[in-house]
């Protein structure tokens, strides 16, 4: 039986460095798609995103994590694109270094929700209203406030000043990952009488959060 999600021992991570981009060859339509790359060199378990895309722009800021390695494939675990637009061109870079966000002490994943898109016509007596594209899914981070900042607060400070992206690492108990790529907040701060200062951030991206198997 699956277990059920525990707040604790979660490892919470941003990207420290990338690696050099890779051109792509090709992306299936599959699910999960499966990419073809000679000598790709790459690991199960490794995480990147997207960019630069052609054909298949679904997959644009998408972030990634590597499974069914084969010599020259490798699929994107959990990503069904199946229905995707062909793929011409794309990169992808992978994170070579992680920094641990020690002072997380909760996150938070909205519903996508679709928007509603009216269909109301004059012989209609009540609305009519269709599903429209879902919802951004932003990811977020309650922290824990330090007087000097840790490694990975200062990558996230850096890059919500920069206005960059940051590859987002979950990692749960259980071993059961999530991986996002988006822009950060710059945090917050909150601090009262008689509690440890806290703190909030937010990241936001055009691609799924996936919801990933150990």
């Amino acid at each position: 039986m699956t277990a059920n999600v525990k707040g604790r021992g979660i490892r919470v991570e941003v990207a420290a460095t990338y690696g050099s981009p890779i051109a792509i060859n090709g992306v299936s339509n599959a699910n999960p798609g499966v990419v073809s790359e000679t000598g790709h060199g790459l690991t199960a378990g490794q995480v990147g995103y997207f960019s630069g895309v052609s054909g298949m722009v679904q997959l644009e800021d998408q972030a990634i994590r590597v499974a069914g390695v084969t010599t020259d494939t490798f699929t994107l675990q959990g990503l069904d694109t199946t229905n995707y637009s062909a793929f011409v061109s794309g990169n992808l870079t992978m994170a070579a270094t992680w920094a641990t966000l020690g002072e997380a002490t909760s996150y938070s994943i909205p519903d996508a929700s679709s928007e509603d898109l009216d269909a109301t016509t004059l012989l209609d007596v009540i609305d009519v209203v269709e599903a429209g594209n879902l919802a951004a899914q932003p990811l977020n981070v309650s922290v824990l406030s330090k007087e000097t900042l840790t490694a990975a607060m200062t990558l996230i400070e850096a890059a919500a000043r920069a206005g960059t992206k940051m590859l987002v690492r979950i990692t749960l108990q259980q071993g059961g990952v999530r991986v996002y790529y988006g822009t950060p907040s710059a945090p917050g701060e909150d601090v009262q009488a008689k509690q440890l200062g806290k703190g909030s951030l937010s990241f936001k991206g055009r691609g799924f959060l996936l919801k990933l198997a150990a």
